[in-house]
């Protein structure tokens, strides 16, 4: 195996570290817009995606007690009541 150095100036060093840094934080935000890891109220495909299973399988577990919250026909999902569920239903 060969080993292959690089030598970097404080300014080059500076733009890869700030590249770096800001490549970081866009797929951070990405993952949390994509999972709803900030959002407490999640739509029903938020819901799937969180949980990573499939729409008919959500509509099982809804079935089997899973908490959802319909206001005026708009269904949402809380995260936390999710959780909860999850943790006792595993039990």
């Amino acid at each position: 195996m060969h080993e292959v150095q690089f030598l970097l100036n404080d300014e080059q060093m500076k733009q890869l570290g700030n590249s770096v840094y800001t490549l970081l934080l866009n797929n951070v935000n990405q993952v949390r817009q994509d999972t709803a890891i900030d959002k407490r109220y999640l739509t029903t495909k938020e819901t799937c995606q969180y949980l990573h299973i499939a729409n008919n399988t959500l509509d099982k577990w809804v079935e089997q007690g899973l908490p959802k919250i319909t206001i005026q026909g708009v269904v949402r999902f809380d995260r936390q009541a999710i959780d909860e569920w999850l943790h006792c239903y595993t039990c």
